[in-house]
């Protein structure tokens, strides 16, 4: 496979770092995979120590603006605090991006996902999903098959959900008349109840957790259906978070770098949770094992 290293740029009017699609084609059309990563310079922008060099290293998904692949401020923030290094994936080459990779995050973002994980398959949206949505599936299947530690945030952790078996709502309102705003630009939308017995309770040390909520489709609160499980709720029942802890996975609802970037320890621990466990995978993959 032949690469070639590329850095992402800051983009003042996104308030993101980013990297513009023509710069990558260039790449693809020479048979080139890119591998994308922060300039030493934007660490020191972001506040924050360039990452050692024997740390894991973790992938990303980039969003996207209009002809620019993306990654928010707050992600970049939170992430960079959790001193792994990070790797970036596009939408054509993100499983041959994701070699050697430790960690997986998956973000928020709108786009199309499959009918097939919704409860009303019937009423079904005639978009067919693009190189996004099959860009999250292709890169959970690939995390799956190496057994690699991953971090879904709202859409990603609905994408997650989908390819496990949880099924999801495409209006939470229309389906369930909650009266609870799930979609807002609030910093502290709502309470989310954690369960005593999750993995969650254990990290985040707290029953209850105010969290922001930008989410029209939701995950339908039925986790018999799954090998992932709910570990925790909003008043009305929704999941706001999910996983399953032997296969480290984690998926969270609402957006915790909003909250970490601005100095929130109790939620930079959910980013710090996959450093961690991104290390673990990092030093068993050099562990020799006698034949």
């Amino acid at each position: 496979m032949k690469t070639q290293n590329i850095q992402l740029s800051f983009i003042p009017e996104f308030n993101a770092f980013g990297i513009a699609d023509s710069e990558i084609e260039k790449s693809e059309k020479n048979g080139i995979t890119p591998i994308i990563s922060l300039k030493d310079e934007d660490y020191q922008r972001l506040g924050c120590p360039k990452p050692a060099a024997d740390a894991p290293t973790v992938a990303f998904l980039l969003g996207r603006e209009t002809g620019t692949y993306t990654i928010d401020w707050n992600y970049a923030k939170a992430i960079a605090q959790s001193g792994v290094n990070i790797r970036f994936l596009t939408y054509k080459n993100n499983v041959s991006q994701m070699d050697n990779v430790d960690g997986l995050i998956l973000p928020g973002g709108s786009f199309v996902s499959p009918n097939e994980f919704y409860t009303d398959p019937l009423k079904k949206v005639e978009e067919k999903p693009g190189s996004r949505s099959y860009a999250y599936i292709t890169s959970i299947m690939e995390a799956e098959k190496k057994g690699i530690p991953m971090l879904g945030i709202c859409a990603g952790a609905q994408m997650i959900g989908g390819m496990h078996g949880l099924r999801l709502y495409r209006n939470l309102k229309e389906y369930t008349h909650t009266t609870l705003e799930h979609k807002t630009k609030d910093l502290e939308a709502h309470i989310v109840t954690i369960r005593e017995d999750s993995p969650l309770f254990e990290l985040l040390g707290q029953h209850q957790i105010e969290t922001n909520s930008r989410h029209k489709e939701a995950v339908m609160n039925n986790d018999s259906i799954s090998d992932l499980k709910i570990y925790a709720t909003s008043n009305d029942s929704t999941p706001e978070a999910w996983g399953n802890e032997e296969k480290n996975i984690l998926c969270i609802q609402w957006h915790p770098e909003d909250f970490a970037a601005t100095g929130n320890h109790k939620m930079q621990k959910i980013y710090n949770w996959l450093a961690q466990k991104a290390d673990i995978y990092a030093k068993q993959k050099h562990i020799k094992y006698p034949k």
